[in-house]
């Protein structure tokens, strides 16, 4: 960067004694050039700092990144893939735990929602169970039970066509 700077003020002063010789160069002139050129080395000085400072700052990044390999090296993919697999089985495990919990609260809610309707409860003998799966509407799971939907609803006390994700329902024979 300095040798362009003073090739740069190396030109401008041959441009000078130049000019100087061709005629009197202007003082005004002279003294925008000089600024010019003070401008143009404060520029190079500024550049320079800023290439010592990127410069630093690569080679603390190099020096992290070899850090982080080195205290990082040790973990191989096959334990990473055990781990992976870990955590799948126990997420498992909670879904079935969750379905487990929905399935118990279900049948309480049917049965405190059968005592406080005054009805009896349902026979459960020869019928099957449905759990109401995201987009599923009683017409198609009756469709697909081969029963009416009025009979879904009889036999599961229901009043309108809501029912929620995750529901149990009992399918009449």
């Amino acid at each position: 960067m300095k040798q362009l700077l003073l090739a740069s003020g190396v030109a401008l002063s041959c441009a000078l004694a130049t000019s100087a010789t061709a005629q009197q160069p202007d003082p005004h002139q002279l003294g925008i050039l000089d600024e010019k050129v003070s401008r143009l080395n404060a520029q190079i000085e500024d550049l320079q700092f800023r290439q010592q400072q990127t410069q630093k700052d690569l080679e603390r990044v190099q020096t992290d990144l070899q850090e982080l390999r080195r205290t990082a090296g040790g973990v191989a993919s096959s334990d990473l893939k055990a781990l992976e697999d870990r955590i799948a089985t126990v997420d498992a495990a909670r879904q079935k735990d969750k379905q487990a919990i929905i399935d118990q609260l279900a049948k309480e809610l049917a049965s405190i929602g059968s005592s406080k309707s005054g009805k009896t409860e349902l026979p459960t003998t020869g019928t099957k169970e449905h759990i109401v799966q995201k987009g599923e509407t009683l017409t198609t799971i009756a469709k697909a039970a081969g029963v009416t939907v009025a009979d879904l609803k009889k036999v599961n006390n229901l009043t309108g066509d809501d029912m929620k994700v995750g529901q149990k329902l009992v399918i009449p024979r």
